[in-house]
């Protein structure tokens, strides 16, 4: 039995979700380490602030970021994935006179490295505003 017929199944359905689970596990802990700096900071500015108001403030704006974000991880994996399964599609199973299907493998590839590089970036654009609002609070 040829070694790449096992490998790249394997690899999708094992690695592959794996490493979305990983990510999306240490975001979830990063925001949490994050919002519990935050509050801690505001509490030492000004001990009189209601904290379950402006937990919810916290947790409305950074909700909708995140449902952003992980949007956008989604739809890139599931446009990798796709992409491919297509391309896999044209090499492993004989549909060699479709030449279309290749192309729209690589395309599909392409589009989700762009979500992922989007999702990359943007997270790390929130995690910069976040210690930037730290800093602020720490001057004030």
């Amino acid at each position: 039995m040829d070694l790449v017929a096992i490998l790249v199944p394997l690899g999708v359905a094992v690695a592959l979700p794996v490493c979305i689970v990983s990510i999306i596990f240490r975001s979830a802990m990063a925001a949490d380490r994050n919002r519990k700096e935050i509050v801690l900071a505001v509490l030492e500015k000004n001990p009189d602030i209601d904290v379950e108001q402006l937990m919810k403030n916290l947790k409305k704006s950074e909700k909708l970021i995140k449902e952003k974000l992980l949007a956008r991880l989604e739809r890139g994996c599931l446009c990798c994935l796709m992409g491919v399964a297509f391309v896999l599609l044209y090499f492993f199973l004989g549909v060699q006179g479709e030449d279309l299907i290749v192309v729209v493998g690589a395309a599909l590839i392409a589009i989700g490295i762009a979500f992922l590089v989007s999702y990359f970036v943007g997270r790390r654009m929130l995690a910069q505003e976040m210690e930037a609002e730290q800093q602020n609070m720490k001057q004030e």
